[in-house]
């Protein structure tokens, strides 16, 4: 390298990596720009913070005060939008089938009649749950506008028997409940989803810019020439190497933290220098898993293809949108295997929950555990550099 002859260790296997990223547009498309936009593509996807005026459609059969009553209610909920009103539940499903609404409210004809006979009614929700999420909140918001409206003529009929009022909702209600929801009552995407988002995203870029840096040295047969730049030790050849993109995946990382509290307004209720420090060991811990994958697949397709596996399917397993509880044991182990999972945890006791240092050490050893298990295989990285059986592979 110009301007290094004669230099060797780590500084010139350091200034070496980054002359490599300067000649290599994808390098700093894959550890700046493409995270810091994958950042705001989130931003931009849950700045609501949680979902508004879900589309329904309502089949009125009744055409009755009580119909358009439960209507109007459904309207004025702030989560669900009575979009379409139909005249019949072929059209509803054809507009359901089309994507166009999560759900419908089906109206029976008589309904009031009935219910003023007392012989007692029902409306039905047909809920689309092939989208599980927006479709269980569409069918919790329907039910709650149902059970008012039911609740609200069932006082009515008891106080039209002579039942004083507050004598008709004990009643009504012999058994009450006093919730008390933790840690995110206003059920806030940005709390939690957005904020595991963000390092789920962080850590398949970390994977797969480590990977492609060490298997490209391989594929390209420049091992020897790196082995040299180091001076021949192993160590400063794979340190040196790797530094370069600790120090650019830090920053990156810094500046998720800062996205999320400040921009993302996440609370930060515990140790923010643990998050930090989990931050960090997190970019460490994939960049072990890159050595081990690097190392086990000598060919830069199959190490590449494995680090897209490993990080692009880890968002399933870390418990944030299936609980880990009700995982087959399979699963549960898996889950254990990833990084990301640890981090996670970390992160929602040093956010939401505020606990103390000492419950999220446990999760700082696990990823060090990670780190070590890694960097463990350097010294058996030599072999390879200097094998020309595993030069030239894609």
């Amino acid at each position: 390298m110009p301007g290094n002859k004669g230099r060797t260790g780590f500084l010139a296997v350091f200034a070496r990596e980054i002359s490599r990223i300067r000649q290599h547009a994808r390098y700093p498309l894959a550890i700046f720009v493409f995270p810091l936009l994958s950042f705001l593509l989130i931003w931009g996807l849950f700045s609501r913070q949680y979902p508004h005026e879900l589309p329904v459609a309502v089949v009125d059969l009744d055409h009755s005060k009580l119909s358009r009553s439960l209507i109007r209610a459904a309207d004025a909920s702030p989560v669900i939008r009575v979009a379409f009103q139909v005249a019949d539940p072929v059209e509803a499903k054809n507009l359901m089938l089309a994507g166009a609404i999560y759900a419908w409210l089906h109206i029976p004809k008589d309904l009031e009649k009935d219910i003023l006979e007392g012989k007692g009614g029902e409306v039905t929700n047909f809920t689309n749950t092939q989208m599980l999420l927006p479709g269980s909140i569409v069918s919790n918001s329907l039910q709650a506008v149902v059970s008012t409206i039911s609740v609200g003529l069932n006082i009515r009929s008891r106080m039209q028997s002579g039942t004083m009022q507050e004598k008709a909702m004990g009643l009504l209600e012999p058994v009450g409940i006093d919730r008390h929801v933790l840690f995110n009552p206003q059920l806030n995407y940005m709390y939690f989803l957005s904020a595991a988002l963000c390092p789920a995203f962080l850590q398949i870029f970390v994977l797969m810019v480590t990977v492609m840096a060490l298997g490209s040295e391989f594929k390209n047969r420049t091992t020897e020439e790196w082995l040299k730049t180091a001076g021949g030790s192993v160590w400063w050849a794979i340190t040196g190497k790797l530094a370069v993109y600790f120090l650019c995946f830090s920053m990156v990382g810094l500046v998720m933290l800062a996205i999320m509290f400040p921009g993302f307004g996440v609370p930060l209720r515990g140790s923010g220098a643990s998050l930090m420090a989990g931050t960090l060991f997190l970019i460490l811990a994939y960049m072990a898993y890159a050595l081990i994958l690097v190392f086990v697949f000598p060919s830069l397709r199959m190490a590449l293809s494995a680090s897209s596996f490993l990080s692009g399917t880890a968002f399933a397993f870390v418990g944030i949108t299936f609980p880990l509880a009700g995982m087959p044991a399979l699963g549960k182990a898996w889950s254990s295997l990833l990084p990301l999972t640890h981090y996670l945890h970390l992160f929602q006791e040093q956010t939401l929950r505020q606990a103390p240092v000492s419950v999220s050490v446990p999760d700082l050893l696990i990823m060090l555990g990670f780190i070590g298990a890694g960097f463990c295989l350097i010294p058996l990285f030599k072999h390879h550099m200097i094998d020309r059986r595993y030069w030239g592979k894609t």
